[in-house]
């Protein structure tokens, strides 16, 4: 009896021993329900890593327990031995794995603990822990999250232990050293959780010559001395408001980059592939550049066009320059309307003819025509009759033809004085049908430029003009100085490149920017794909974005130019002379009016005397 009694209070102790155990669980998943919210709240998936031989023991760890049963989450449960690296097979993957290890296991960064991949979420559940971590454990666990950051840029980890979540903070100190491991308290996500304040952390930025960056090397050892433009205005509010270091780097000769034999990148693209840089503040076109593996473009920061400038059509000479001065339209209109004119005066003269008004014998009708074309014509010239004819009907038509003769003749003299003070050009290119027929050769510089700007797949005129395109490897070269001054070809160039950088080029009319623009494209500044700061770095450029900040810094820019090129116009029109002087030069065409104008009237002559000789 006393034995089933003393077996009745060990059962009784049992149970109460369970329930409270399950009382103590009930009250952990109570708190990781808040805990892990945040972490957890935008994964889509989530794989649950086991161990092979200890799968039941880790099953009934507390963290295990709350993804099995409590989270919401999207669930793969999986087991692995230590030696397999099965999730490592892809290092751009984009794997949320759940994984549970042991502390030295986590603590050597090999297997499971070492990943390859940084755009996952990661983690680690500690099994096989008694009691909380030690502080020379937890200096070791440091360590081994700081090697990772180095080497990975990998700090998207959570450490589940029994003293709650711990993660790495890679912007904290430890004496001199970057990094730290803190309790996290889960507020926020670590992306933006840890960027509030990067507390001084050196960041390796590039920024090399472009439209919105002018650079300044030393020419002696060829460093980079300063750099000014919008994109460094933009590098200096980044600075400012995430509090790091801006440490520039050499800017590199290649400038963005470009594809070599092998296959391998030199430039900013290059330098991002080999982990040279951490974010080129240069602007990138949008495009596929064939490395999306390894590079990410931040949100788009302005917009720009790809167009191509020609030679400036060349000056109309100034023998002919008067009969260039109206418009074809109304030279046009001039010599028709004389016609016009003349004809109706010569129905004027048939009626008064049928109605005995006007009476001229021993006269043909046709010899009056004639007469009256040459009447026409020497009122339209602004010339005195010197017969008026005897019908007061004709009179009043001529006086009307004499006030729109002045008419015409205003409108000669004052764009004759225009033309010789603004001078005249022959027609432009304005199209890109226009630049296939001049068959001029398109000049680029950079490879990027050109690999899309003329599909042949388009259009038979793209496919003529892409086998025009012709490539100048020689980086530093001037091509629109070529251009302007050589003429011959044309080249490609941005075109907030063409107004800020040659503005001087087109107002001395050397080239002509074709307005027709084949490309548009945003402008993005690029990193590492999966950056750990990209996300603080987007948001902020939009916040730029929004205050319209970067817009205000490209109009200043843009102004900045513009006074320039006004002050260079002002001080040439100072030293040039203030009233423009005509010279025999400028008169040439109004001597071969007078030389053509013998010419007719003594061919005229000789053929009236020959008619009278034959006929009379």
């Amino acid at each position: 009896m006393a034995v089933q009694i003393l077996l009745l209070l060990l059962l009784l102790l049992l149970l109460l021993l369970l329930s409270v155990g399950n009382a103590s669980i009930s009250v952990e998943l109570n708190q990781l329900d808040d805990l892990m919210a945040v972490p957890t709240r935008d994964l889509p998936q989530v794989q649950l890593w086991l161990r092979l031989r200890h799968q039941h023991g880790d099953a009934a760890n507390v963290y295990v327990h709350w993804f099995l049963h409590r989270s919401q989450l999207p669930l793969i449960v999986r087991v692995y031995e230590w030696e397999q690296n099965q999730w490592l097979d892809d290092p751009f993957g984009r794997e949320n794995l759940v994984l549970v290890m042991t502390l030295a296991e986590l603590i050597s960064n090999r297997g499971a603990a070492g990943p390859s991949q940084r755009a996952g979420v990661f983690l680690y559940i500690l099994a096989d822990q008694s009691e909380a971590l030690t502080m020379r454990q937890q200096l070791q666990l440091e360590e081994s999250c700081r090697q990772l950051w180095m080497r990975q840029k990998i700090y998207n980890r959570y450490i589940l232990s029994l003293e709650g979540i711990w993660i790495f903070d890679p912007f904290q100190r430890r004496a001199e050293a970057f990094g730290r491991l803190v309790i996290y308290t889960g507020q926020e996500p670590l992306s933006k959780h840890l960027f509030h304040d990067m507390a001084g952390y050196p960041l390796r930025v590039q920024m090399f010559k472009s439209v919105f960056t002018r650079t300044q090397l030393d020419p002696g050892s060829g460093q980079l001395v300063s750099v000014t433009g919008v994109d460094y205005l933009v590098a200096q509010m980044l600075r400012e408001k995430l509090n790091f270091t801006l440490l520039l780097q050499q800017p590199d000769k290649n400038y963005f980059g470009e594809r070599s034999a092998n296959g391998s990148y030199n430039g900013a693209i290059g330098s991002i592939i080999r982990d040279g840089l951490d974010i080129c503040l240069t602007g990138f076109f949008v495009k596929d550049y064939l490395v999306q593996q390894y590079m990410d473009f931040t949100v788009a920061v302005y917009d720009d066009s790809l167009c191509i400038y020609v030679p400036k059509a060349h000056r109309i000479p100034q023998s002919i320059l008067p009969i260039f001065a109206v418009g074809y339209d109304i030279w046009l209109g001039f010599i028709l309307a004389a016609f016009g004119c003349a004809l109706i005066w010569l129905a004027l003269r048939v009626v008064n003819l049928h109605l005995r008004i006007v009476r001229l014998r021993h006269q043909r009708l046709y010899k009056q025509a004639l007469g009256i074309v040459v009447d026409t014509w020497v009122v339209w010239v602004r010339v005195n009759l010197s017969r008026l004819p005897t019908s007061y009907a004709e009179r009043v038509f001529i006086g009307s033809l004499c006030l729109v003769s002045v008419i015409f003749g205003a409108i000669f003299e004052s764009s004759l004085a225009t033309v010789y003070i603004h001078p005249l050009y022959y027609k432009d290119i304005n199209t890109m049908q226009e630049l296939d027929d001049s068959g001029l050769k398109v000049i680029y510089k950079y490879s990027s430029m050109a690999d899309d700007l003329f599909f042949s797949e388009t259009s038979p005129l793209f496919a003529s003009l892409n086998k025009k395109l012709s490539w100048n490897h020689d980086l530093y070269a001037d091509v629109i100085a070529d251009v302007a001054r050589n003429g011959g070809k044309a080249g490609v160039s941005r075109y907030n490149s063409l107004m800020l950088e040659s503005s001087l080029f087109i107002l001395l009319r050397r080239i002509w920017v074709v307005p027709e623009c084949p490309k548009s494209y945003a402008i993005s500044y690029v990193m590492p794909r999966d950056s750990p700061w990209e996300d603080a770095i987007n948001a902020l450029l939009l916040r730029l974005l929004n205050a319209g900040l970067i817009v205000k810094w490209i109009a200043d820019e843009k102004s900045r130019v513009d006074i320039e090129m006004r002050a260079r116009t002002l001080e040439a029109n100072a030293e040039a002379e203030l009233a423009r002087v005509l010279t025999i030069g400028d008169l040439q065409l109004a001597f071969y009016v007078v030389l053509g104008g013998n010419l007719l009237a003594l061919l005229g002559f000789l053929l009236e005397h020959l008619w009278r000789r034959i006929f009379h």
